[in-house]
């Protein structure tokens, strides 16, 4: 009896069914966001501060024109995001993340330390002065350590990007993990140290952006040592399925099982990043003289998390856009009386009393707006007040805060359950 020829295996029988498939590739939510997160750090990165030195520039001629071209950049920064998000899509990941490397690696750095030399390295303040008062974040001349320090572990970030194979001898390749591991350790206390301004550096990237270093840092030394460590456990597992198995079916090897790190890798780099930290903190204490000189970075500083010097108040003679105002002409600003602030006499017309009363209204109704709405004031208008100073410039503030005039004195009207005349007749008494 002749053996029967195999018939064709029906559609979907166990028969035909591969012993192995990949998932197919669909883009996920997750990677739409990362994607557009990438577009938005680097137009924030390259695109926006350009933007705002020109505004600058231009706003020193004429405020309209600022004004309008503040709008143009706006949309037209809206538009490069977009752009830049399809292309991504598009092409990958790979050039738009090596802009973004260098500009995390590299340039917001320079940019921070230029930020921590321009601020202010006294702990002492005017009393109207600490609210918006910007201190400097990091000790000088201990922050060039850390810098040499972040140096090395942006080459080992370098040379993990650039070397994804396992680097010989056994000694570099631990190296390039404790390294990582290390800057993970520096980067986020220095991100726990600088506290409200990383959040400053989310909502006001064109200014603020360098905050948010630490913590982009943080992520990229993160994702790559995470990628490293499953790269040396594929080899592992390459390795032992290479050995010859006492078995009776060799079974293919399932390519869309779930990668997983390395984790003696993972252990060893564990144990020697204390130790790497420990050579830093050596070689700081031996430039400066000091045993804790690696930690005086974060607190020979005020005012910050890890800061342990106090903030030391005096007081002072200060000004703000309704009493810079009031010095002007008096045909036109039309002085009422003079007051006092703080012990210091000021000129005192209806503008600045209606200003200072709604102040008065939303502290006494609405404190915790008024305490806000007052350090928003004192951050962003604050620093420029004392250089406004001819009577012309003056002239112009006042028409300009006219407005705002209107606006408060109309709150007044509407909010104050009392007398809103009352209330702008004590102000400065």
């Amino acid at each position: 009896m002749e053996p029967e020829e195999p018939t064709a295996a029906q559609p979907g029988s166990p028969e035909e069914a591969p012993l192995a498939t990949a998932p197919p590739e669909t883009p996920s939510t997750h990677s739409r966001l990362a994607d557009a997160g990438l577009a938005t750090l680097l137009v924030a990165g390259y695109v926006s501060p350009l933007l705002a030195l020109l505004i600058g520039f231009v706003s020193s001629g004429s405020t309209g024109l600022a004004l309008s071209l503040a709008l143009v950049g706006l949309v037209g920064a809206v538009w490069v995001v977009v752009w830049l998000y399809r292309n991504i899509r598009r092409r990958g990941r790979g050039p738009a993340l090596g802009w973004v490397e260098v500009l995390v690696l590299v340039i917001l750095p320079a940019w921070g330390l230029a930020y921590n030399h321009m601020a202010k390295e006294s702990c002492q303040v005017l009393e109207c002065e600490q609210n918006s008062a910007l201190f400097r974040p990091l000790a000088e001349p201990e922050v060039f350590g850390l810098l040499a320090f972040h140096a090395v572990t942006a080459l080992a970030y370098v040379a993990s990007r650039r070397r994804p194979q396992a680097l010989q001898p056994a000694l570099a390749e631990l190296s390039v993990h404790a390294s990582l591991l290390s800057g993970m350790v520096i980067h986020a206390l220095l991100a726990v140290h600088f506290g409200k301004w990383v959040l400053a550096g989310v909502a006001f990237p064109p200014a603020f952006l360098p905050c948010l270093s630490p913590v982009l840092t943080l992520i990229l030394y993160g994702a790559e040592l995470r990628h490293r460590l499953r790269l040396r456990g594929a080899d592992a597992r390459s390795v032992a399925q290479a050995q010859p198995l006492a078995v009776y079916r060799e079974v293919p090897a399932q390519s869309f099982l779930p990668q997983r790190i390395h984790r003696p890798t993972l252990l060893r780099a564990l144990a020697v990043s204390p130790a790497l930290l420990g050579l830093h903190a050596v070689l700081q204490a031996v430039w400066l003289g000091q045993s804790s000189g690696a930690l005086q970075v974060f607190t020979r500083t005020c005012d910050y998390t890890l800061s342990r010097l106090p903030v030391e108040v005096i007081p002072g003679s200060c000004h703000y856009l309704c009493t810079v105002a009031a010095r002007g002409h008096s045909w036109l600003v039309r002085p009422l009386r003079m007051g006092r602030r703080g012990g210091v006499p000021i000129v005192v017309n209806r503008q600045l009393a209606v200003a200072n009363a709604f102040e008065d209204l939303l502290h006494e109704r609405w404190p915790r707006f008024g305490r806000l709405a007052r350090r928003t004031y004192d951050l962003l208008a604050r620093p420029i007040c004392n250089h406004l100073r001819p009577a012309w410039v003056s002239d112009i503030v006042y028409l300009v805060m006219k407005p705002a005039e209107w606006a408060f004195y109309l709150a007044l009207v509407l909010l104050d359950p009392r007398s809103p005349e009352a209330r702008i007749d004590r102000m400065y008494r």
